[in-house]
């Protein structure tokens, strides 16, 4: 899947290889308080230990792992912004296989919680999975429109700064299975 993916010239694959960490969180406009507040505390902790697992669902990657060798791309789950950058929407390709991965990620680490924050078109893969419909211990934030990058980037910093503390439960004391941008 990735390869016909990065095959397509519109996907614009860079030359640079780096950690997927760093590619999304130095990149992406939702990771803004991370990379101001814990982004270094974060890394050295994947690095270091392997208590905490982080992912980021991805247009090109499908899934992938924070600690995977990554290059710059240009594709993405949202069909209208597909269209209006032309390049690759890569949504239906990952369609029938990206829930199934999840759920064999999910069923190998034995997580004791998840957070999935995104938006729709990137959470639609995860209400799909058995995880989702089977644990109670998966809390999800769902953005919408153009300023959801700015909604969610608050709220990751802050459960960042739980995990880094140890203090888990109180985050999650505080939310839903579901929380949904108010439009």
């Amino acid at each position: 899947m990735r390869k016909n993916i990065f095959e397509d010239t519109r996907a614009n694959i860079g030359q640079r290889t780096t950690y997927a960490f760093d590619l999304y969180v130095r990149a992406g406009k939702a990771y803004k308080d991370l990379l101001k507040n814990n982004y270094h505390q974060l890394k050295e902790r994947l690095l270091r230990t392997n208590d905490i697992e982080w992912f980021f669902l991805s247009g090109g990657y499908g899934i992938i792992h924070a600690l995977e060798k990554a290059k710059k791309y240009q594709a993405t789950f949202n069909r209208s912004i597909a269209c209006q950058r032309g390049i690759p929407y890569t949504a239906d390709l990952w369609k029938s296989v990206l829930a199934p991965i999840c759920d064999t990620i999910f069923s190998k680490l034995r997580p004791v919680w998840v957070y999935v924050l995104g938006s729709r078109d990137y959470t639609q893969f995860v209400k799909e999975t058995n995880y989702w419909k089977r644990s109670s211990n998966i809390t999800m934030f769902e953005s919408t429109g153009s300023t959801g990058s700015n909604w969610l980037s608050p709220i990751l910093n802050d459960l960042v700064s739980f995990i880094l503390s140890n203090k888990v439960d109180d985050f999650n004391s505080k939310h839903e299975k579901i929380t949904k941008q108010e439009q």
